[in-house]
């Protein structure tokens, strides 16, 4: 294929708004052998009632934590915990039932007067209803704000800092089985029951306060401390479960499995279950690495597991080792082409059909593209945090910059990957808008055209003034100092300009800040 035809191929690709790698260039993996093996549960008892749960004890947890990661259950000690029981009928479909108990500790410096929950499923086509409410085992009665997105708990007595604070909910899911907000992450569609952000969710808490705004129409919805989950599930006995964390417990009776899933530390919590699922993986150092699809998506199944374990391999060793001791990929249906959550993500179903084309390339070489990028907001998103609704550069276009990483360790070369970026941003004209906006404020094609395109080229026009070891040097020490916490646009500036020995103000101007108004 000559160069003309591909980037003519990358420009109609790009002009739908999808990554492209650099497998234009280098050609694509060999097809791995992976067989699946059964997993072992080592068993758990799910407490009945919040006067069961020993808070101190986090030793369920070491099971799906790598070596070098079981310091954070000692570092996070404040964490907030959450303890989640689900009912899922056997339809998949009626409403699910759940009850949730949460430990939250306050950890700003001053005192707060109210705590909220996101409840992100009233923005998703779905509805959350929670009910019987209780702080400290005395009953509350919450409000609603943010378009029903935000649920207020007004606290009788001010919570210091370095205190702690007990609450106790029911809820339910209305399951919808037509997409709706947030890129149709959430309900039963196809045979894929999926559960993006399904819980009472406590926000983050900054300089601004608690995130609790109306969500915005474009980007990722959480912004959230990273906190710990034990997580209950009744369902179908063969409804086959992905889920952020490890399996800890599983038991079978009639038609009814109780699984109990431990993840943590991690942003959110997710879940997601299909009846046809069929599972390979394959070990890789500490983690084991599982994909989810259908049987007759066998061959992209085993694409997707070469390129999730070579991934893992890669930014482990560029960034940081991965923390988990297993990363699953899943496919499903929806309107983007993936969504990461924490040690898992999911993967547009269409990407896993072989020997078809998606808009004029293989679907297994824009499953790489697609899943070297989910897989790298492992480190940027989930293990480092930001607010994806108000900051959403600070993670997407530095994994964009990250998976170009993946193509130059890779093949050698990430020419391929960075001329994807360039036609991102010619959709826009090249406009000279800044890349550091809130999502809400980019329109029609400029969300993708600058945050996916001018983003990761911001990092790349550095990479070519100070060298890509400065740069990378910026990335390795940006995710340690924040490792577990959340970064913003002025601590990645600080990172590379600590890197460079340089002052970088009017690279930020340039690229990252917006420009005062002029009349």
């Amino acid at each position: 294929m000559n160069k003309r035809l591909i980037l003519i191929i990358v420009a109609v690709l790009v002009a739908l708004g999808l990554g492209v790698g650099a497998w234009l260039y280098y050609g694509q993996a060999d097809t791995p052998a992976a067989t699946a093996e059964p997993v072992t549960y080592s068993g758990y008892d799910f407490p009945a009632s919040a006067k069961e749960i020993d808070w101190k004890d986090r030793e369920i947890f070491k099971a799906g934590l790598v070596d070098s990661a079981v310091g954070s259950l000692k570092d996070l000690s404040r964490a907030s915990t959450y303890y989640i029981s689900l009912e899922i009928a056997p339809d998949l479909v009626s409403p699910i039932k759940g009850h949730q108990i949460v430990r939250f500790f306050n950890t700003e410096k001053g005192a707060l007067t109210e705590i909220y929950f996101r409840l992100y499923p009233n923005f998703q086509g779905g509805k959350i209803e929670v009910s019987h409410m209780t702080l400290d085992g005395g009953a509350m009665i919450p409000s609603l704000e943010s378009a029903d997105t935000a649920l207020r708990v007004d606290l009788k007595d001010p919570l210091q800092p370095g205190e702690s604070l007990v609450m106790e909910m029911d809820f339910e899911l209305s399951i919808p089985t037509e997409m709706g907000g947030n890129y149709g992450l959430y309900g039963y569609f196809e045979d894929v029951l999926v559960l993006d952000t399904f819980y009472p969710m406590i926000p983050a808490f900054d300089e601004n306060g608690w995130n609790k705004q109306t969500p915005q129409n474009n980007g990722d919805l959480t912004y959230t401390d990273a906190s710990f989950y034990i997580v209950q599930v009744k369902a179908p006995a063969d409804l086959v479960l992905a889920s952020s964390g490890v399996a800890v417990d599983q038991q079978i009776k009639g038609s009814t499995q109780t699984t109990v899933f431990a993840s943590g530390p991690a942003r959110d919590f997710y879940l997601a279950g299909s009846r046809k699922f069929v599972e390979i993986n394959e070990q890789i150092g500490e983690t084991l690495v599982r994909v989810y699809t259908r049987p007759e998506y066998s061959v992209n199944q085993a694409y997707a597991l070469d390129y999730a374990t070579h991934a893992i391999e890669i930014l482990s060793r560029q960034v940081g080792e991965y923390p988990y001791t297993e990363f699953e990929i899943l496919s499903s249906p929806m309107r983007a082409l993936g969504i990461e959550y924490p040690g898992i993500t999911s993967i547009v179903v269409d990407e896993f059909v072989d020997g078809v084309e998606l808009y004029g390339m293989p679907s297994e070489q824009m499953l790489e593209s697609t899943l070297a990028h989910e897989t790298g907001h492992m480190w940027f998103y989930n293990t480092v945090g930001n607010d994806q609704q108000n900051q959403p550069w600070v993670d997407e276009a530095l994994v964009q910059y990250m998976t170009y990483i993946y193509y130059l360790d890779r093949y050698g070369d990430g020419d391929g990957y960075v001329e994807s970026w360039k036609y991102r941003w010619s959709r826009v004209e090249n406009a000279d808008i800044p890349i550091g906006l809130p999502a809400g404020e980019y329109h029609g094609a400029e969300y993708s055209g600058i945050v996916y395109g001018r983003g990761p080229l911001f990092f790349y026009d550095l990479e070519n003034k100070y060298g890509l070891d400065t740069v990378m040097s910026a990335v390795q020490s940006y995710y340690q100092d924040h490792l577990w916490g959340n970064g913003t646009t002025e601590d990645i500036r600080a990172a590379l300009e600590d890197a460079c020995d340089c002052d970088l103000s009017a690279e930020f101007e340039d690229w990252v800040y917006e420009k005062p108004y002029v009349e």
